[in-house]
């Protein structure tokens, strides 16, 4: 993570406070069971109100607003699981100088009210990591009942701040309410289609946000929902500075430029290169920049934490230990020795963040990446998996800085040049034994782009458990009964100089439960071969956009051979083909199966493609009949019957 970007240095000035609303605000002073629909009473919680208010308040002869955060919620609990998520309450004190006030109340079915007890608040410490928390217990919560709570911090001046405004359960009324006075400010809201609007607050500028009927965000395969919550970020700026975005971009292009582009080269990183090349001829960018990646996840150790000597260059180069922040150091002094041009890449992973080119929030500044441009691919230092080549799969999508060696920066949408880095070919012949005792299956597969790179990665550094897990996947998940009768990988370093070479799997396996015997014909369960395939039978109503986790390729040709004597019906189930087109008339997703007889063999081939990671949310069905269709054929099965 970034430390915090230095920024224009703080005018001297002498302003007039405002009134301060916090100190107000109030909740009902008679609190009455609010009404919800049949469809709200079915919930495990529902929000009544969940309202933020953020205060900036300039005083006289302080250099620095100072800054209130108010929070004020209302809960219907409908049953024993909306009581539990609820009825603990943790206020964060992360850069909190101090809690002003708190209060909570529980108004039962019947109207009484139950207040907290102050006495009961506690001070915990880290808890889980998210640093120290002020927690309280909810007193009378019962099913049916109302758990309002209202409390305002105190917190240390930022210029920026974000607020996630949807929550895994339904919000009736959400308020985020943004007050400035005379400061320059910018707020901005994303994923709703309302807007702020100005209001006056005891005189003073606010811009309020209300969203109505704000839905459950809900966990949906093919989806980033953590990125998708409806959300707002603000600035607030000291009286008489107005700091544009640019100005900000410029200022972190800036900062890093001085770290990463250096003037000089180490004495060390010169050795060190030396030792990378040495012996080699002919080696164009791609392959030195593959061979400093290697070098350096082979040979240094990054450190979770924030000791500075982890991002001090000449203590990394000489006890191979580094932060993921200085680790970029050493990158950037072994390919400007090799006289690589790369550019740094700051962005966010988009599981979590989506990044915002025209609103600066140092949040979204979460991860790093090294492009070379006249490869147009891409280092994760970080990522002790992965070799240089496209995007990290949970990168892939999102917006990036990218600052050039004079300290230039453009911003760009990262994309994976190759459509289809990432592919599997799967050949497969089935012969059966012994008049139908077993099924014999010999298999040939390649893996390629983020499948080959999770195939190394998971034989290279996983538990034994976790290579005997990847083995059952490669040789057909989902057969229970199989017998691995050989099995084979190759290519299996994760150190490779070419682009994209596969990761190779020959196995051969026997099955008998892939056959059932019905009198004289045999059922042949032949869509299990291809093994256990994603789903998407949901039928409530889709939240989020649909995100795979990249795009992706299949080709498979299954060559089953017919025993003589014996005729095959039901060979149409083999037959599907379910497209998705998109809004551009491109035909962008695909599952095509068919099948040929040729010389008593049945010859069926497959191909499945995603071309892009993103679909349309308005195209949800016909997204999901190909993914459906995938799983479809994985129930097919063939009768094998003998000929008259």
């Amino acid at each position: 993570m970034i430390k915090k970007i230095a920024l224009i240095a703080l005018l001297i000035s002498t302003t007039t406070g405002f009134a301060q609303y916090h100190l107000s605000y109030d909740w009902e002073k008679k609190p009455k069971l609010h009404k919800l629909t049949d469809d709200e009473k079915m919930e495990s919680s529902v929000a009544i109100l969940k309202k933020v208010i953020v205060e900036y308040n300039s005083e006289e002869n302080s250099l620095q607003p100072k800054l209130y955060e108010t929070k004020h919620t209302i809960i219907r609990v409908n049953d024993d699981n909306g009581i539990s998520q609820h009825n603990t309450v943790y206020i964060s004190m992360h850069n909190v100088k101090q809690l002003i006030d708190v209060k909570a109340r529980t108004i039962s079915p019947t109207g009484k009210v139950i207040l907290l007890n102050k006495d009961n608040i506690k001070e915990v410490s880290n808890v889980e990591e998210y640093g120290d928390f002020k927690i309280f217990a909810i007193e009378g919560a019962e099913m049916n009942s109302e758990i309002e709570v209202l409390y305002t911090v105190e917190k240390e001046f930022d210029i920026y701040g974000s607020e996630t405004v949807q929550a895994n359960y339904k919000i009736k009324e959400a308020q985020f309410l943004f007050i400035t006075g005379k400061l320059q400010s910018n707020v901005k809201a994303y994923r709703t289609l309302e807007t702020f609007e100005a209001v006056k607050i005891d005189g003073n500028k606010g811009e309020l946000l209300t969203i109505t009927d704000i839905p459950a965000m809900i966990e949906e395969e093919y989806a980033t929902p953590k990125a998708n919550n409806i959300a707002v970020v603000y600035q607030c700026f000291p009286e008489g500075q107005n700091i544009t975005q640019n100005m900000f971009w410029t200022n972190v292009s800036n900062n890093i430029g001085r770290q990463f582009f250096p003037e000089t080269i180490a004495s060390q990183a010169k050795d060190d290169v030396n030792a990378i090349v040495e012996g080699k001829t002919e080696l164009n960018n791609f392959k030195k920049a593959a061979l400093v990646d290697i070098f350096i996840k082979t040979n240094y150790t990054i450190v979770k934490n924030n000791n500075q000597e982890l991002s001090d260059l000449n203590y990394i180069l000489t006890n191979r230990s580094a932060s993921d922040y200085g680790i970029l150091k050493v990158y950037a002094q072994y390919l400007t020795a090799l006289e690589v041009e790369f550019e740094i890449v700051i962005t966010a992973n988009r599981f979590l963040t989506k990044f915002d080119p025209e609103f600066f929030v140092p949040g979204m500044l979460q991860d790093f990446l090294i492009y070379i441009p006249s490869e147009r691919k891409y280092i994760a230092p970080d990522r002790f998996e992965g070799r240089i080549g496209e995007a990290p799969f949970n990168i892939l999508g999102n917006y990036g800085l990218f600052i050039a060696s004079d300290f230039k920066h453009y911003f760009s949408k990262i994309i994976q040049e190759d459509p289809d880095y990432s592919r599997i070919r799967r050949d497969m012949n089935i012969t059966f034994k012994n008049d139908f005792e077993s099924v014999t299956i010999d298999q040939d597969q390649d893996y390629y782009g983020h499948w080959s790179e999770t195939s190394r990665a998971v034989l290279s550094l996983s538990t034994e458990q976790g290579i005997a897990e990847y083995k059952d996947y490669l040789t057909g998940s989902g057969i229970e009964d199989k017998e691995i009768v050989s099995y084979e990988t190759f290519n299996t370093d994760m150190n490779q100089l070419e682009y994209n070479i596969p990761f190779k799997v020959k196995t051969t396996i026997a099955s008998e439960v892939l056959l059932e015997d019905v009198g004289d014909s045999y059922i042949f369960q032949i869509g299990l071969v291809i093994g256990t395939q994603s789903e998407l039978y949901q039928e409530t109503e889709r939240i989020n956009p649909i995100e795979m986790i990249y795009p992706n390729r299949y080709n498979y040709e299954i060559i089953v051979n017919i025993p003589e004597g014996y005729a095959v019906e039901g060979l149409e189930s083999l037959i599907i083909d379910k497209r998705y087109i998109a809004s551009n008339g491109k035909e962008t997703a695909k599952f095509e199966s068919n099948y040929k007889l040729e010389n008593n063999k049945i010859i069926i081939t497959i191909e499945e493609f995603y071309k892009t990671h993103e679909f349309d949310l308005n195209k949800y069905e016909e997204f999901r009949e190909v993914i459906n269709a995938a799983s479809d054929f994985n129930k097919a099965a063939i009768l094998f019957k003998a000929a008259e």
